[in-house]
């Protein structure tokens, strides 16, 4: 999965996953102030975002990993092995 995200730093992002739900948070920090805490111009405000998906198959959580490099956020989902129909002896 890929999602770009221009403009939000690595310390500001978060990815979970639970069960089949996969979440992205992320929030772009406004910085640029005066030394009297005054904003001038601000053409970039502060603003968050969450997405929340739902995966089509089922991961392995403990291989689950997340990169982000040059406002690419890549998080690598390893399908979980299908378990194979089994006969099963009733006793």
């Amino acid at each position: 999965m890929r999602a770009e995200v221009p403009g939000i730093d690595k310390e500001h992002l978060t990815v979970e996953l639970a069960g089949d739900l996969l979440t992205i948070r992320g929030e772009r920090q406004q910085d640029e102030k005066a030394e009297d805490g005054a904003v001038y111009c601000a053409e970039i405000t502060r603003a968050g975002f969450s997405r929340t998906l739902r995966l089509p198959v089922q991961v392995r959580a403990d291989a689950v990993n997340a990169s982000f490099e040059n406002g690419l956020l890549e998080v690598h989902l390893p399908k979980a092995e299908v378990t194979q129909r089994q006969r099963i002896e009733i006793k």
